[in-house]
């Protein structure tokens, strides 16, 4: 036995590489072929223009007419037409400039785009390293936008929502970071700015979920810590090791996929005693290797880890997992790849190696006797032994891309 788990975890991690090398290949290939599109996007929209502008000088007679008649009415007392309550007149966008080769380039583009499409006013508010977006949403709704862009990153979103959680202002994304994980849970345009700009300007507005983490040394110090956002996935343990131990300049070089290579090295550990307590009074213990608290569960490469997890729903899943050595964790990865191909049976008990537990909840605690890393939607925090998680349904008002079911996501 102990000679065919020795086999197994070899054929694991073999394959493990061989798919890495090709799905890094082939996201070579499309991120070309994404430029290429944009491009020819670009061009389209030029030669458009052109001819709206052509078409705009040959009927300049009958909309001056058009226009004059108009004015007429309004100085007889007649109401106009009435203007659309998803139009915005002021767009404040949080950027973060470290995110962007050519940030006036990037200025520029976008001005642009809402001139043409909305005739709104834009003012940019650029974050730094003492301020990474919190101050600067709330200066932009000070400032009375009613649309609040955050160019960057998932942590640039992650903060400016939570400004923006609970008040009717609306907020877009354009994503600008390695992960980019709520963006792509809602179906916002990926590397391509200009679209994802307009999905915000003409997209429809929905109320998501947001979750909170209080995290702690003891189940004291937790209740009483700051509550600190997470739109997509908060961890605890192996998940949290792997984005601390992944190289900044490689996620430039390679996008989210420096995160698996990151993720090497926590494949080997021990599993620890884990306690989750649910609001109806029910306990769970685990051995596990790491919790994570989803609001909503796609992964890059396409990948679901939570199928039940939506945007709306009003509920955290919560996924224990737990393995031994390489050849545990493949199982876990081909659980989450291909839940077809776990093996099932006798077979199955006999070289199980790993462990996947789901719950769905408004709120939970966690709580461990040996401190584990944390993070929140890719950004690491502080360890700790006790989390304090919670959803709160529906608070913030976010511009998603027209024909997006966000029940679905």
């Amino acid at each position: 036995m102990d000679q065919t788990l020795l086999l197994l975890s070899i054929a694991s991690i073999v394959i493990m590489v061989v798919a890495i090398v090709l799905l890094a290949v082939v996201l070579r290939h499309l991120r070309r072929h994404r430029r290429e599109i944009a491009e020819l996007r670009r061009t389209t929209e030029r030669y458009e223009r052109q001819l709206r502008e052509a078409a705009g000088t040959e009927d300049a007679a009958d909309s001056g007419a058009a226009q004059s008649e108009v004015a007429g009415a309004d100085s007889a007392g007649t109401d106009g037409p009435a203007l659309s309550p998803d139009r915005v007149r002021k767009v404040a966008v949080v950027l973060n400039p470290s995110k962007f080769d050519d940030a006036e380039r990037f200025r520029s583009r976008l001005r642009e785009i809402v001139e043409e499409l909305e005739g709104a006013e834009v003012t940019f508010y650029e974050t730094s390293i003492e301020d990474p977006g919190r101050g600067q949403a709330r200066q932009a709704r000070q400032d009375d936008a009613d649309l609040v862009i955050a160019a960057g990153g998932d942590g640039t979103v992650r903060l400016v929502a939570s400004v923006l959680a609970g008040t009717d202002t609306r907020m877009g994304i354009i994503p600008s970071g390695t992960g980019n994980l709520l963006a792509r849970n809602l179906d916002i345009p990926l590397e391509d700015p200009p679209a994802a700009m307009i999905a915000a300007l003409t997209g429809h507005d929905r109320q998501i979920d947001v979750g909170w983490l209080r995290t702690g040394g003891s189940i004291d110090e937790a209740a009483t810590s700051a509550e600190q956002i997470f739109l997509v996935i908060a961890g605890f343990g192996a998940d949290a090791e792997m984005i601390g131990h992944t190289d900044p300049q490689m996620k430039k070089r390679l996008g989210w996929i420096a995160y698996v290579l990151g993720g090497v090295r926590t494949i080997l550990g021990r599993s620890i005693d884990v306690v989750l307590d649910f609001p109806d009074g029910t306990r769970h213990a685990h051995k596990a290797r790491t919790v994570l608290l989803g609001n909503v569960g796609k992964l890059p490469g396409g990948f679901v880890l939570m199928p039940e997890a939506t945007a709306d729903n009003g509920r955290l899943e919560i996924v224990v997992a737990g393995w031994r050595g390489a050849a545990g964790f493949s199982q876990v990865l081909t659980e989450v790849v291909n839940p077809r191909l776990v093996p099932k049976g006798r077979f199955a008990e006999t070289t199980r190696m790993s462990s996947m537990d789901r719950y769905q909840a408004t709120e939970v605690r966690v709580a461990t006797t040996k401190a584990q890393p944390v993070q929140l939607d890719g950004d690491t925090d502080a360890e700790a032994t006790h989390l304090i998680a919670r959803i709160d349904p529906g608070v913030l008002r976010l511009r998603v891309p027209a024909g997006t079911d966000v029940s679905r996501i």
